[in-house]
């Protein structure tokens, strides 16, 4: 009996790593901590301004064009720019994507924006902090006293400059 019992829980258990593993090859958007794919939502138009991020915790960013790649980040507007993080920036396949090819896909809400992404040396982690906590004070429990190593930023421009 218990056998019996055994081999239906190992049944279902490989059942349920199949479906897992076929949704994780379908899967789109990025979800947390797992990278995604081609971006989901409503392409638009590159918008004027960036102040809409401000009413999102969360965006995606979509690299490499010809095998779309996306991962869940934060961002800030720091001025006028739209300016997304990259903490370990050394390590991510993301950045090293937009290095090689700045064309990425921005996704907030369910709008989706064609743009380049190009690295900024110029912006340091502390003006990053600091247009982060004037637009989410919430962060300010998160924030350490030490800023993080390694981190890069990307300055958002309009696809064709």
């Amino acid at each position: 009996m218990i056998m019996k019992i055994l081999k239906w829980i190992g049944a279902g258990l490989g059942a349920a790593i199949i479906v897992l593993g076929v949704l994780y090859l379908l899967r789109t958007d990025p979800v947390y901590m797992i990278s995604g794919k081609r971006l989901s939502g409503t392409e638009r138009p590159y918008p004027p301004d960036w102040s809409i991020c401000n009413d999102h915790f969360t965006i995606a960013v979509e690299t490499r064009p010809e095998d779309p790649h996306s991962v869940t980040t934060i961002c800030v507007v720091h001025e006028g720019s739209l300016i997304i993080p990259a903490r370990q920036g050394s390590t991510k396949q993301w950045t090293a994507n937009v290095v090689r090819d700045p064309r990425v896909r921005i996704k907030i809400g369910e709008a989706v924006y064609r743009a380049r992404a190009e690295r900024t040396l110029d912006l340091t982690p502390e003006d990053f902090i600091s247009a982060l906590l004037a637009a989410r004070p919430e962060f300010g429990e998160r924030v350490g006293e030490e800023p993080p190593e390694d981190v890069w930023f990307f300055r958002v421009g309009p696809p064709g400059a």
